[in-house]
């Protein structure tokens, strides 16, 4: 259930954020920093999802680099050309860690998957609040409504389907040592 959450977290704030960084079409140093933070992070996370489902890591690499990709471009879609080529120099490089990492961390699956959502909606949260500086020296009211709440909304969703999915892990695990205990 996680894994679907933040699938969808992805999608979501792909939307989002490419609206917030269209309204403000910029070309300076950190608008360009901002969107490949989140598409490393993006990215990173699509390419541990991708792992979870495809055993095969150069399959899953592939996959990965494919759905980052458009993810990447719809959020990057009208902004500047040195904006989506740093980002999508960075989705390469993110969606094979993620890649590798998923399928070579395979007992840690749930907290590889949580904690690099987290990372990712941290990433989102503060891009949106600093692509937004010059307007609102505030960085709080520097993030988007839209943000706060797909924001709010998602990590809600996230704790309670962590906490669905660590019973779950936590129940098999006990069964799995007692049915050991027994023989």
């Amino acid at each position: 259930m996680v894994a679907i959450v933040s699938s969808i977290s992805i999608v979501l704030l792909t939307f989002v954020l490419g609206s917030v960084f269209r309204r403000q079409t910029k070309e300076d140093h950190l608008s360009s920093c901002l969107s490949m933070f989140v598409t490393m992070t993006k990215s990173t996370l699509i390419g541990i999802l991708v792992g979870v489902w495809i055993s095969d890591i150069v399959f899953a690499t592939v996959i990965a680099i494919l759905i980052s990709f458009l993810l990447v471009s719809i959020m990057t879609h009208q902004l500047s050309l040195k904006i989506v080529l740093e980002s999508l120099g960075s989705l390469f490089m993110g969606a094979m860690m993620g890649a590798m990492l998923s399928i070579m961390a395979t007992d840690n699956q749930l907290l590889s998957i949580v904690f690099f959502t987290i990372l990712y909606l941290l990433s989102s949260i503060v891009a949106a609040g600093l692509w937004n500086r010059q307007t609102y020296p505030n960085f709080i009211k520097g993030i988007p409504s839209k943000v706060k709440i797909s924001f709010a909304v998602i990590i809600l969703f996230l704790g309670v389907t962590t906490y669905f999915d660590f019973m779950a892990v936590s129940t098999n695990g006990e069964e799995t040592e007692q049915h050991h205990h027994q023989h």
